[in-house]
């Protein structure tokens, strides 16, 4: 009872901030994030939240941790442009067997 008072805003503090969440997001959306980094188009904070946020999926997860390490270190100028392309059409790629395995299933119901 004595770290109730403690746990709350920490508990808010995690909800706030996703920690020790991860995001049910899907190839395009990741496909989304490497293409606005690409092409320098994002917010501000956009890549800070696609580096930040684990994705559920284990195939984008994995994605999305080669993406971090091909990221910026400090600057935009750090990024490693070659592998995030090569990236972005695996993130796309995997959209498109995604939509077609979708409309198969649609076409069988």
């Amino acid at each position: 009872m004595l770290l109730l008072p403690l746990f709350l805003p920490v508990a808010a503090l995690m909800q706030l901030f996703r920690i020790g969440q991860s995001a049910d997001r899907n190839a395009e959306e990741v496909a989304g994030f490497l293409r606005d980094f690409i092409e320098d188009r994002g917010e501000d904070w956009d890549w800070d939240e696609f580096e930040s946020v684990t994705i559920t999926d284990p195939e984008l997860e994995a994605l999305r941790l080669e993406a971090v390490e091909a990221g910026p270190r400090e600057r935009r100028e750090d990024a490693d442009f070659e592998k995030l392309r090569t990236l972005l059409a695996r993130a796309e790629a995997i959209d498109r067997a995604d939509k077609a395995a979708d409309a198969a299933a649609d076409r069988r119901a």
